[in-house]
């Protein structure tokens, strides 16, 4: 697996959590802050100027998160 095929993944898990209803997020063990996702899009998809794969969250409440993925080995 590379940074892209990570990045990926992560997107379409946490698309896949937002999805969710309250009730099966619960069931499924899901924190309650990640069932409130308003929005999950890569950096490229940002237009952010980098060549890092990585992810831009955006909660219910507008706070937003970047997360960078830098192969370690």
């Amino acid at each position: 697996m590379n940074e892209n095929e990570l990045q990926d993944a992560l997107k379409t898990l946490l698309r896949e959590i937002a999805l969710m209803n309250e009730g099966k997020a619960s069931d499924a063990g899901v924190p309650d802050d990640l069932v409130n996702l308003r929005r999950v899009r890569t950096f490229y998809e940002e237009g952010m100027l980098t060549n890092n794969a990585g992810l831009v969250v955006t909660t219910a409440d507008g706070t937003e998160f970047q997360l960078t993925i830098v192969r370690s080995r």
